[in-house]
């Protein structure tokens, strides 16, 4: 009787001990996750905090390139000054767009102007007959060269590019390239300007 009464305590022990120390890991593991998406969502807050879009000053700040890095105050101010001359450039080349390709008159046939007395109401047909009319005017005299659209496309394609490298040069949030950039658009806009006005900004 007695030996059966302490084998079965016996028994009863294990059993405990062997749950309790099957419930130990469990609940360390409970801990390791809390603690794990604790850590990730400080990460996250910090990760968002360094990705605010804030101007900074400084004179290392990397342009377009990794190779392209100024390594002094005289390095930091020649990259300035190009992008300065950049912007310019960017002015000239469209005033020279419109003046080469808006407003020579070379290049479009004589444009017969459509105009309609009528007072009939918008969208009826003699309404509709006119627009038509007016855009088979325009197209008309506006024909189709392959040298002339090819060297209107390049010029577009640099316009274009170098527009986009200044976007890029202010996209840094550094204080200085976006004063260059605001720099060389004043100067566009003042040697080129009247040729071109409505576009500069683009």
């Amino acid at each position: 009787m007695d030996m059966t009464t302490s084998t079965s305590a016996s028994m009863a022990g294990m059993t405990m001990t062997m749950t309790s120390a099957s419930s130990m890991p469990s609940s360390t593991g409970g801990m390791d996750m809390d603690m794990d998406m604790g850590s990730s969502s400080s990460s996250i807050m910090m990760t968002s905090a360094e990705m605010a879009m804030v101007f900074f000053q400084s004179v290392t700040t990397p342009l377009y390139s990794t190779a392209w890095t100024p390594q002094g105050q005289g390095s930091y101010a020649g990259t300035c000054i190009f992008l300065i001359v950049l912007a310019l450039v960017h002015g000239i080349l469209i005033a020279i767009r419109s003046i080469v390709f808006d407003s020579n008159q070379a290049l479009h046939r004589h444009r017969k102007v459509v105009s309609s007395d009528s007072d009939d109401y918008p969208g009826s047909r003699s309404e509709l007959e006119s627009m038509g009319n007016q855009f088979r005017s325009q197209w008309n005299s506006h024909p189709f060269r392959v040298a002339t659209e090819t060297a209107r496309a390049l010029l577009e394609v640099v316009i274009g590019g170098i527009g986009y490298l200044l976007m890029l040069a202010v996209m840094t949030m550094n204080v200085g390239y976006f004063l260059s950039v605001l720099g060389g658009i004043f100067l566009g806009t003042f040697v080129a300007g009247r040729f071109g006005a409505s576009d500069l900004h683009h």
